[in-house]
């Protein structure tokens, strides 16, 4: 699903950067601190999915809503990056045909960039999702009580 939504998005991205383009638009800037900026956010999702899996691994207590709203976090920052990753990436591609001229390229080097950081995103997202994942083996019987008891009440 992340690979689709990254893909349609890019298609989007060059599509309309194209028309904007044949009908003799600039090109917008991208700032250099998108990269800055997903680099910072999939770190800070992959800190916070590892910091369940270090308790999932060492099979002390965690309160339950945090991990699933961490989940939650990695899961909307995938998708958050696939989005971008695919926009950015679009426009860069549809900049390309313009490399010769200084200013075009460089927007289409700030879009590459920009692209990477949300591809960095995705990918963080991913990894902290899959980390806060409970397997069939990772429940004991005492937790499964436990909830089953609480959603009974």
């Amino acid at each position: 699903m992340l690979a689709a939504t990254t893909a349609i998005t890019a298609g989007l991205g060059w599509g309309v950067s194209t028309l904007a383009r044949s009908s003799g638009a600039s090109p917008i800037d991208v700032p250099w601190t998108t990269l800055v900026v997903g680099v910072v956010l999939g770190a800070v999702v992959l800190w916070a999915g590892w910091t369940v899996r270090l308790v999932r691994v060492g099979r002390r207590r965690m309160d339950p809503t945090r991990a699933v709203r961490t989940a939650v976090l990695g899961q909307a920052c995938a998708y958050a990056g696939a989005l971008l990753a695919g926009f950015y990436a679009g426009y860069a591609a549809a900049l390309l045909p313009d490399w010769s001229h200084t200013p075009r390229r460089e927007a289409a080097l700030a879009a590459a960039l920009a692209a990477l950081g949300g591809l960095v995103m995705l990918v963080a997202g991913v990894v902290a999702e899959r980390w806060c994942r409970i397997g069939p083996d990772d429940e004991d019987d005492e937790g499964s009580d436990s909830a089953e008891a609480g959603m009974a009440h």
